[in-house]
């Protein structure tokens, strides 16, 4: 990346300390959730809470604020340092307008929130989480106030997100969504062909952590994520960090008495991780590192567990492997007994565990919750309730205990208001990026074959290279020709699970 503006470059001079702060940020974090001693969450609130207000101060630096509304009249920019200036004023809406006392105390109440969380999931008790929810909420209202909106203050959280994303907007999309993913499942739970193929998984059978990393070894390798710029570790709740292109942390769940939750949890987060590896290393420190966007993040995370992790071909091509490591678990169970356990449609009370197809009304779930929440016409002392009502209308199932219902994400645990949508964003800019790839790459022929590096070199080139150079809206018409179109998403469940189900 060539940077000739002089303007530009003392920007970027200044916004290099700020990467390098953020950085550090996040190697604590992972901490938090990797290592960190029960008793050690008050020295960590503190380290995290210093670290947010000095990065707030040098978001607020006077001569930094000069430089950039200086940057933001310069003419004839390039492509890169016009990416740069929108990226640098599009972080400012939050630093300008949210008081640094706010910010400060936000990073204090989520660091502090999340061992309660952890204990209240464990110990079923809502009630011990309820406290820090509650503050949670109203300083994401009070941020909302600040960054200020239109017609709904969830907006303004969304927009923390997905850049340009309302409620609105969702609304319509996943209105759309819920009418036909519940026809769908409809057409899959009274189909002759519906059998639970599942059973075997659920005998009292043991899997074996040492024998589960070597699959997910195997297959992380196949995906191109490069382990001399990463790690996998172990955390209550899947995530993933980056500290930069060569440092990519992921984590992962294992679960001794079902294989399949490490191997598609363990897809989705390389998918991140792979996202993050191949951006363009000229962006490091700079305003254009990074993903653009949590939806764009989900499309591939989703896109390598959903959409190849879980798709016939590839299943048909690891199969040996996984009788191979559980011979005396799996060595009488057919491949296509296996192939559709991964596929078996039934709504469930866990979104990380969902089916694909019932997977996008978790998300709905939440993204009322949320809105609702966030406007005020529900409290967080009935969350618990609402959960479970919704839980009922959209699934048709009610979770028993907190644990399975309002206390299963850990993402209101970091103050993430306005997150979950993006997962559903996700799937929807994943499926538009598979029919856009399908056009030059035989993507089902490789998947048979097992050969994953054609699929990573596609997304290399139209997607993970620009990093956040281009947002969402304008990066999906310049990778698939076309603007967000939610129905190619429907249209490829519908086809996969036709195929799947026999469905007439």
């Amino acid at each position: 990346m060539t940077v000739s503006n002089p303007t530009i470059q003392e920007l970027l001079k200044k916004y290099q300390e700020i990467s390098l702060l953020n950085h550090i940020s996040s190697v604590l974090n992972w901490d938090l959730n990797v290592n960190l001693p029960s008793k050690g969450s008050q020295n960590r609130s503190e380290q995290l809470g210093y670290l947010a207000k000095t990065i707030t101060e040098k978001w607020l630096d006077k001569d930094f604020r000069n430089i950039i509304e200086k940057a933001q009249t310069e003419k004839d920019l390039s492509k890169e340092e016009q990416g740069i200036v929108r990226n640098i004023g599009y972080a400012t809406k939050f630093y300008y307008n949210v008081p640094k006392k706010t910010i400060i105390k936000k990073e204090q109440i989520t660091s502090e929130a999340f061992p309660v969380w952890k204990q209240a999931r464990e110990e079923n008790d809502f009630k011990k989480f309820l406290p820090y929810l509650t503050q949670i909420i109203e300083l994401n209202q009070e941020i909302a106030h600040y960054l200020k909106y239109k017609t709904n203050p969830y907006d303004a959280l969304l927009d923390q997100y997905e850049p340009e994303l309302t409620a609105a907007e969702c609304q319509k999309m996943f209105d759309g969504l819920k009418k036909e993913l519940v026809k769908l499942m409809k057409r899959i739970s009274t189909s002759k062909n519906y059998l639970d193929k599942t059973a075997f998984i659920n005998k009292n059978l043991h899997y074996p952590i040492a024998d589960q990393k070597k699959i997910l070894n195997y297959v992380t390798h196949k995906m191109g994520f490069d382990f001399a710029s990463g790690r996998l570790d172990v955390s209550p709740h899947p995530f993933t960090t980056s500290l930069g292109p060569s440092d990519i942390r992921l984590t992962t769940n294992y679960n001794v008495r079902d294989f399949r939750e490490s191997f598609t949890s363990t897809m989705h987060e390389a998918g991140h991780g792979i996202y993050e590896q191949q951006i363009d290393p000229h962006y490091i420190q700079t305003p254009l590192e990074g993903g653009v966007s949590l939806g764009i993040h989900e499309s591939l995370s989703r896109f390598w567990e959903n959409m190849v992790g879980k798709n016939p071909h590839f299943l048909a091509s690891i199969t040996p492997l996984f009788q191979t490591l559980y011979n005396d678990q799996l060595g009488t169970v057919n491949e296509e007994t296996i192939i559709a356990s991964f596929n078996h449609v039934k709504p469930s009370l866990v979104r990380i565990t969902a089916d694909e197809v019932s997977y996008s009304l978790h998300i709905i779930l939440r993204f009322e919750i949320e809105n609702e929440l966030i406007n005020g016409t529900l409290k967080a002392k009935d969350a618990a309730v609402a959960w479970k009502e919704k839980s009922k209308t959209l699934l048709g199932i009610t979770p028993e205990t907190d644990r399975d219902g309002v206390l299963q994400d850990v993402h209101w645990t970091y103050g993430a208001i306005g997150y979950f949508p993006s997962y559903a964003m996700g799937n929807l800019y994943g499926a538009q990026f598979l029919h856009a790839m399908k056009k030059t790459v035989d993507f089902d022929g490789l998947l048979e074959q097992g050969k994953l590096k054609p699929i990573k070199g596609w997304l290399d080139e139209h997607i993970h290279t620009h990093g956040s150079l281009y947002f969402p809206k304008e990066l999906l018409l310049k990778a698939t020709g076309e603007e967000l179109d939610y129905t190619y998403f429907l249209k490829y469940l519908n086809k996969k699970y036709s195929e799947i189900y026999d469905l007439k």
